[in-house]
């Protein structure tokens, strides 16, 4: 095949640099409707910017938290309210327009490394080896899922984010299709001698296809297993077994049918969620595999070996090598046309699909690493770990950047 050039748009003038915080910048959160970004620091706090016009600076920080007692690892808006996770073990739920800490969830003994949620329910997974399922308006532990023997990096389950529709059952008592089998549940599971699976496979297999969204949660481990929980009874239903290195992220794929998980071990794997079963080994990177998203009919993943990748979900087959990061790739996304990427050499680039061109990219010398970036309508905002805030130009195809270079696109 010959090789593709494609013009790469440089944006190295930011609009805005903003010292946000005084130590690095973990995560970066934006409200569903835009107007809101919240940051979170090393520094213990929250900061809450609103998107203003050019001649009001661009940010606008209206809030800072700062109830957390260590570094803030996870934020996440649902319902109109802020959740923050954090080094200090707790949960904390805000009131995005004052300020106000409304709820403090507490019941892990260990830093949070994750929040998700969906059916009024928030499920964090912790470094002290297990998940919680918390009731979102009164802040107390709905179930706790205990049987990992490392720390739990990381969580889903389906419906996440979901829309208001379900606010009704705000208790999370209602006795509706989507909760109907667990006292079935708790009547079926059992190990196997390699724990590999639960006895009555058949049985259990059936159950969890009966099961509505509602039931089931996922989590991976540095046990280097994923599990699937009852959120009713807390039992691990099944086990997850194949990977040799601690695992750093899971996603379910829209149907609910598949999960995909990734790996210290360099690989990514996808599984049957009703049985446990292995469908495909994803094998094509160096090192590390650190995010992964699932978009359409492809999965996008980003590892230490500084690259990212695009896969097949059909078959597992490596599809695209996105190159051109100099350091670990801490973030892809998939926007559009667009491959995003985010990477501790302090550059964000947006990478055209099908070539593997680098469109855009963001940064210049002084910036540092990349840790977190949001897109908004009309800008695009990076994270750095040193507690900068960068509020860039959002591309546009028509208009010339700032500098254009020749740029081989990438090939398998």
């Amino acid at each position: 095949m010959g090789t593709i050039i494609a013009k790469t748009t440089n944006y190295t003038e930011p609009l805005k640099t903003m010292q946000a915080h005084s130590a690095g910048i973990n995560c970066l959160a934006l409200s569903p409707d835009q107007t809101i970004l919240a940051s979170g620091s090393d520094d213990c706090t929250i900061r809450l910017w609103t998107q203003c016009d050019a001649e009001q600076d661009y940010m606008r920080c209206y809030q800072i938290l700062a109830a957390h007692t260590n570094y803030v690892t996870s934020l996440v808006f649902f319902h109109d309210k802020l959740l923050s996770g954090s080094a200090d073990r707790d949960v904390r739920k805000w009131d995005i327009r004052t300020g106000q800490c409304l709820l403090v969830f507490t019941g892990h003994d260990d830093l949070i490394n994750t929040i998700v949620c969906a059916y009024n329910h928030v499920f964090t997974a912790s470094n002290d080896k297990t998940a919680i399922c918390w009731n979102f308006d009164t802040g107390k532990p709905v179930v706790h899922l205990r049987g990992h023997t490392h720390n739990v990096n990381t969580i889903t389950c389906s419906g996440i984010h979901d829309s208001e529709n379900d606010r009704d059952d705000k208790d999370g008592d209602n006795d509706d299709e989507g909760y109907s089998n667990s006292r079935q549940i708790k009547n079926a599971v059992g190990k196997t001698n390699n724990g590999t699976v639960v006895d009555g496979e058949r049985d259990i297999s059936n159950l969890i296809k009966q099961m509505g969204p509602r039931e089931c949660v996922y989590t991976g481990s540095a046990d280097k297993t994923a599990k699937t929980w009852s959120t009713r009874s807390g039992k691990c239903l099944l086990t997850f077994r194949g990977h040799s290195g601690p695992i750093t992220h899971v996603a379910l794929s829209k149907d609910g049918h598949i999960l995909y998980t990734t790996s210290l071990d360099t690989t990514v794997r996808s599984w049957f969620a009703d049985s446990a079963k292995p469908q495909f080994v994803f094998e094509g990177h160096k090192s590390e595999v650190i995010s992964l998203v699932v978009a359409e009919k492809m999965l996008y993943t980003s590892s230490t070996d500084r690259t990212a990748r695009s896969w097949l979900l059909s078959n597992g087959a490596l599809v695209r090598t996105y190159r051109g990061h100099k350091r670990t790739v801490n973030a892809v996304e998939k926007l559009g046309t667009y491959v995003i990427t985010a990477s501790d050499d302090g550059h964000l680039r947006c990478f055209e699909e099908k070539t593997g061109s680098i469109y855009h990219n963001y940064g210049n010398k002084t910036t540092e690493g990349c840790n977190a970036f949001v897109i908004t309508n009309q800008y695009v905002i990076t994270a750095a770990n040193n507690g900068v805030l960068i509020v860039w130009p959002k591309w546009t195809d028509q208009i010339p950047g700032k500098a254009e270079v020749e740029t081989p696109a990438n090939e398998n």
